[in-house]
């Protein structure tokens, strides 16, 4: 291929033989000027597009090789990442092969514990067993001789309880309503003791706050199982009051229950006995048996409170208390409060309304009447007063429609 040059048209040249010096142009003719500058510029545009062609050989190379060393780089990070959650895969593994193997261990031990466990809960059975026998051969034992002594003292107890008897029955037929009611108090202790001769009788002195006759209960070992609070009237006419008095007198001597034995039963009610606000009334014909099922409740309360001793002392007493009268007695007294305060409420309430219907009347009067002068005067005058336009704005909306009413009226 010829070798080419660029010459600038005016680029002047000498002649080898007279040293003579021209411009380029003037030594040559215009068409082998334009004929070389063809050639030129195809040469050019040949070289171009081996240029480009070899360009985009190289190009494509480098693009192949940074292809290449992508995918190689990928591949190696995709391997590491794969070689390290291998390793991670194996360590938790291994960790949990340990964890199953301490949770295999712990079950062991559970087993062996629960097995343990088992075997002692047999053998507290039998040693209870064996304690629960002994102590009921020496509780029939003791009762058997408790039970000897106690018929010695009821004879003696109903001879004397008898005697008494003879004597209230003379008191009654001389007596006045308050000899009289001591002797139905003296006969109903006299009649309970004679019942149940194990139990401890408290009569209340006269001109003392309280019950008549506090009536604790004892089971057959001795132990006080509760308190039975008696109170006698012998009155003909019933009074709601008493109720109340008795409740007071429970409360005061913490006792479990309250019978008022009385001649003059509640209105309307017909039966032997009743229970009124937690107090049980009942005539005097019906003191014994109604004495001898409560009696016969708290020795099962008693029981059952001594069959819980085996709990947590924390929880046993929480549940003795729950389970008390007094906590019972407490809950009521706090519930006859919020009934109280209630009732006071709705009072005041209907009170307050009476007092705004009252102020509202007041105010629909004086608005009335301001607005009767506002009328006045605006027809007095021959223009409208703008100024008395605000006080008409002072009503409401629904004293205004009344006002308007009574004025088209």
């Amino acid at each position: 291929m010829p070798a080419h040059i660029i010459i600038g048209r005016d680029e002047r040249i000498a002649c080898t033989r007279c040293a003579h010096s021209f411009a380029i142009s003037e030594g040559l003719s215009r068409q082998t000027i334009d004929r070389y500058a063809q050639d030129f510029e195809q040469a050019l545009a040949r070289r171009a597009r081996d240029q480009e062609k070899q360009l985009m050989a190289e190009s494509k190379q480098q693009v192949d090789k940074a292809r290449q060393e992508a995918t190689a780089l990928a591949r190696e990070v995709a391997e590491n990442e794969i070689r390290g959650l291998r390793e991670a895969i194996a360590t938790k593994e291994h960790v949990l092969e340990g964890f199953r193997a301490a949770e295999l261990e712990l079950r062991r031990q559970l087993n062996d514990a629960e097995e343990r466990r088992r075997n002692q809960e047999v053998e507290y059975q039998r040693r209870l067993d064996e304690e629960r026998k002994r102590i009921e051969e020496r509780a029939h034992a003791t009762i058997a001789e408790d039970f000897q002594r106690r018929e010695a003292q009821m004879k003696a107890l109903i001879e004397s309880s008898q005697r008494e008897v003879a004597d209230l029955k003379r008191k009654l037929e001389q007596g006045s309503q308050q000899t009289q009611g001591e002797a139905s108090e003296l006969t109903l202790e006299a009649m309970l003791r004679a019942a149940f001769p194990l139990d401890e009788f408290d009569p209340v002195p006269k001109g003392v706050n309280g019950a008549d006759l506090l009536q604790r209960v004892r089971s057959p070992l001795g132990q006080v199982c509760g308190t039975i609070a008696w109170e006698s009237k012998e009155t003909k006419n019933w009074q709601p009051a008493w109720i109340a008095k008795l409740k007071d007198d429970q409360h005061a001597v913490g006792a479990e229950l309250a019978v008022l034995v009385t001649a003059a039963m509640p209105k309307e009610v017909r039966e032997p006995f009743v229970r009124e606000s937690d107090v049980w009334v009942t005539r005097i014909e019906a003191a014994r048996p109604l004495a001898e099922a409560l009696r016969t409740t708290l020795l099962e309360v008693h029981k059952l409170r001594q069959a819980n001793t085996g709990r947590h002392e924390k929880m046993e007493l929480l549940y003795a208390y729950v389970h008390s009268p007094q906590f019972a007695q407490r809950m009521q007294a706090i519930g006859e409060a919020f009934a109280a305060m209630r009732g006071d409420l709705e009072a005041e309430k209907a009170a307050m309304m009476r007092i705004w219907k009252k102020r509202e009347a007041q105010i629909m009067r004086v608005t009335g009447g301001l607005m009767n002068v506002v009328g006045e005067l605006q027809g007095l005058s021959e223009e409208a007063l703008p100024e008395l336009e605000a006080v008409g704005a002072l009503a409401s909306p629904e004293e205004q429609g009344i006002l308007d009413e009574a004025a088209a009226a």
